[in-house]
């Protein structure tokens, strides 16, 4: 908040430490990668035993690999019925329980278990309460206490259901002031319970009753197209580079993708994962050690 305050008050400053972040960027060490599946999709998302879950909007499928890169099940294909998807935009799998899938063109948000069993599915574009309806998800999170985080990009605005699937609140949308969310497109749930947004150039973040708190790093990012975030790290994809935050929000340090993946490959998606960092790109699914200091990642 420091940082943000003193940004906010001193655009040289900011100027400054943005230029910084970036030099740190062109001196990320070299990695080896590896190839762990050579695979078509469009998102990825590994759960906390290793189990890997790929969406493919363009198939309109789902589909569960084991840690080995076997597939042990494909769901979905085009549709409204039960466990069918209309250009599903999300996936969230991360507690190794449940998965929910954001069913863009069907307005809901849909529920498998683990093993990818349909359980139920939840939509409110009909509902008779404006401020509780939500339509064309891109992105869905489920907190610590079990509730569920969708990013309505319909509206502009993210909305927060509760255990007993009854909306709570929303927040983002007009009136939000400095959190007025322009173009949301994807969501996360991050260090001490925090809700990161990324809303066309910049990462607002807010807390767990939806009151905005600030811009992440305002002025560092350019065009992000990536977000990922857990109780220790926040990362974000910015031009072809991945920014590492702390649970503090401090810079842990880049890591920049275009001289590690083969030429003419771009990362559509990422996750981490114990002492891994996966990357999904046209090629497939690329692996490589958690790049952070002291991590998995050869930091020398």
């Amino acid at each position: 908040m420091l940082l943000y305050n003193l940004m906010t008050a001193f655009p040289l400053l900011r100027t400054t430490f943005v230029g910084l972040f970036l030099l740190l960027a062109s001196l990320s060490p070299r990695y080896a990668w590896s190839q762990t599946l050579r695979v078509q999709g469009t998102q990825i998302e590994v759960d906390l035993y290793g189990n890997i879950y790929l969406l493919d909007s363009d198939r309109n499928t789902l589909r569960l690999f084991d840690k080995a890169g076997v597939v042990n099940r494909e769901v979905g294909g085009p549709g409204w019925l039960d466990g069918q998807f209309d250009r599903p935009s999300a996936v969230w799998a991360r507690n190794g329980i449940d998965v929910f899938v954001a069913d863009y063109g069907n307005h809901r948000i849909e529920r498998f278990d683990r093993s990818l069993n349909f359980v139920s599915s939840f939509s409110t574009r009909e509902a008779n309460n404006p401020e509780e309806r939500f339509g064309y998800p891109s992105g869905v999170a489920l907190s610590r206490l079990g509730e569920l985080f969708i990013c309505d990009t319909e509206n502009g605005r993210i909305v927060k259901v509760d255990r007993f699937s009854t909306v709570e609140r929303t927040f983002g949308g007009f009136g939000g002031g400095k959190g007025r969310l322009a173009a949301p497109r994807s969501l996360e749930l991050g260090p001490k319970d925090a809700i990161y947004v990324l809303d066309a150039e910049r990462i607002a973040v807010f807390d767990a009753f939806g009151n905005y708190l600030r811009d992440l790093v305002p002025g560092l990012f350019t065009h992000p197209t990536g977000l990922f975030a857990q109780d220790d790290v926040i990362v974000v994809l910015d031009a072809g580079t991945l920014f590492f935050f702390d649970a503090n929000e401090r810079p842990e340090g880049t890591f920049a993708l275009q001289s590690i993946l083969p030429t003419g490959t771009d990362c559509r998606s990422f996750a981490l994962s114990g002492d891994t960092l996966y990357c999904l790109t046209s090629g497939g699914i690329f692996t490589v050690a958690d790049p952070r200091p002291k991590r998995g990642g050869d930091n020398r």
